[in-house]
């Protein structure tokens, strides 16, 4: 589905580096590192939203021929959390995710049907009357990722979207993430690495710019990820997953 060689994107003195990767539909991917290591640049130049150099083939396709519109229906990105002004209603907030599906001037009973069940998939139907900027971060996240689900693209970016949300959700929404990754690429930064272990199957680490370390989650290696993040980092393995914590430098 995605196919990238070579890719470089520079954003002020900041390189982004990505020698050659290979996702596809089914892919359940976990992009981690320490602040400022490129997640988030990366995702961007996935999404169209920065320049690049180098090959990108979304679907076999060379992604610089996909016209802009296409390309937002294939792809959704949900930047990590920023102040949002939006003086709406919650459900009107989600079934904007709906937009590209329609002909530009109003939405179908389809759409409306979407919108209720990708609000009800993240709980959030009690709130579908409130004013999105009256509510709290962790459901304003749940708003804005129900939002993107709502689109309904082939491959989903999520930049950090459990920050915020509380433990229960934060379970509820890798659950349905994972079951939408059956028929998708999902692809999600996150910190927890304890959590990426335990849901994801496959592992992208960046390091200073580049994506410096590839793998699913049998081959991941205590000794490199205490490389990438400078810290001695340790495997607890029990019945129920795994447990990381750190030893210090």
């Amino acid at each position: 589905m995605i196919e990238l060689e070579g890719i470089r994107a520079r954003q002020g003195d900041f390189l982004l580096s990505a020698e050659r990767v290979t996702l596809k539909k089914g892919d359940f991917v976990a992009v981690l590192g320490n602040n400022g290591s490129g997640k988030s640049t990366f995702l961007s130049v996935l999404a169209g939203l920065k320049k690049f150099e180098g090959k990108y083939l979304l679907e076999d396709r060379e992604f610089q021929e996909i016209p802009t519109a296409e390309r937002h229906g294939l792809i959704s990105l949900l930047p990590q959390m920023t102040t949002l002004n939006m003086p709406f209603d919650v459900f009107y907030v989600v079934l904007t995710g709906r937009f590209i599906h329609t002909n530009g001037l109003s939405y179908t009973d389809a759409d409306l049907e979407a919108t209720e069940q990708a609000m009800k998939e993240l709980d959030i139907m009690h709130l579908r009357e409130r004013q999105f900027n009256e509510l709290s971060g962790g459901e304003k996240q749940r708003v804005l990722l129900a939002r993107t689900i709502n689109k309904d693209s082939r491959v989903i970016l999520l930049d950090e979207p459990l920050s915020g949300i509380d433990i229960l959700h934060q379970h509820d929404s890798i659950k349905l993430l994972k079951e939408l990754s059956r028929k998708k690429l999902i692809m999600v930064v996150i910190h927890d690495i304890s959590l990426a272990l335990r849901e994801f199957d496959r592992f992208l680490f960046f390091t200073g710019g580049d994506l410096s370390y590839e793998a699913r989650s049998h081959e991941i290696q205590e000794d490199r990820l205490s490389e990438i993040f400078g810290v001695r980092v340790k495997f607890l393995r029990h019945d129920k997953g795994i447990f990381v914590y750190t030893e210090g430098r």
